[in-house]
């Protein structure tokens, strides 16, 4: 069931499919704009300006100011830097496409190059072979002397 006090409408929530029940979000939104409405007239006839030229004003103003200079400059300067990292990062998956494509292609060249010396290529990987322990022949040369300290 909805309530009217003054200008503010209340609403049972449990009430609020009822049709003519108005939500309070509804409502207040309506207060609202009548409000804003009623200062934009206020502010029309004290100053003698339309809102538009009030607005007008302001930005102006506003233009004027260092720190609106310097925050636009920075913001120009953030969006160049944007541009530009966009750019780069389009740049390296351009690189990665065309290293992907190369590896796949030099994977065929060795296919058919093993096929064409009679052996059979095996897909493997790095992680497969280290699985199986490999064995380390070890060859002393000359500078692999130790000197004994007595």
């Amino acid at each position: 069931m909805c309530e009217v006090f003054g200008l503010w409408i209340l609403e049972d929530k449990s009430m609020s499919s009822l049709p003519g029940c108005i939500g309070l979000d509804a409502a207040t939104a309506t207060v609202e704009s009548e409000e804003i409405a009623e200062l934009q007239q206020a502010v029309v006839e004290e100053l003698g300006i339309s809102m538009e030229e009030l607005r007008h004003f302001i930005d102006e103003e506003l233009e004027k100011m260092d720190c609106v200079q310097q925050r636009k400059k920075q913001l120009a300067e953030l969006e160049t830097w944007v541009i530009q990292k966009e750019s780069e990062v389009a740049h390296v998956d351009q690189l990665f496409d065309d290293a992907s494509r190369a590896v796949t292609n030099c994977e065929s060249l060795v296919k058919d190059f093993y096929s064409k010396l009679g052996l059979q290529y095996r897909d493997s990987s790095s992680e497969d072979e280290s699985s199986r322990p490999t064995e380390i022949i070890e060859i002393p040369d000359e500078d692999d002397d130790v000197l004994s300290i007595d």
